[in-house]
């Protein structure tokens, strides 16, 4: 199963919109993107990592054995294939290697942004939504 990912940072509002779109064998049976906002985010890099996470997350719950995650942050997809960590994404970066045990196969790959750009979409409207509810007081 393919996932797309990607996370949208919104460095004033320090809010972030995440989403991941699986396709391949079998996707049709989770038509829909996953995809979440939040607050309090402290960077552009914590937020892609954030889609990951959920889709690893989303994938395991649904006994998915076989994964691939693309992703467009070059940077976090080398930082996950050498399984290293960075002291702030420490706690992210351990569910996501946690839940890869769940796999019988998991890959993590790199996609340019032309590649992901649905991905991208849906969580630039996740942000946007979550931007415009903080602006207007809920």
């Amino acid at each position: 199963m393919l996932c797309y990912v990607d996370g949208a940072w919104d460095a004033i509002t320090r809010n972030c919109g995440t989403d991941g779109i699986f396709s391949g064998e079998g996707s049709r049976a989770y038509p829909d993107p996953i995809s979440d906002s939040r607050r309090f985010v402290s960077s552009a890099l914590m937020a892609e990592c954030l889609a990951i996470r959920s889709a690893v997350m989303y994938a395991a719950s649904l006994n998915i054995k076989s994964l691939v995650i693309l992703s467009d942050s070059q940077s976090l997809v080398k930082l996950l294939k050498e399984r290293g960590s960075v002291p702030a994404l420490f706690g992210i970066l351990f569910d996501i290697y946690h839940f890869s045990l769940l796999f019988d196969v998991i890959f993590f790959s790199y996609v340019p942004c032309l590649s992901n750009v649905m991905a991208d979409s849906v969580a630039k409207l996740a942000l946007s939504l979550l931007n415009l509810t903080s602006s207007n007081g809920v």
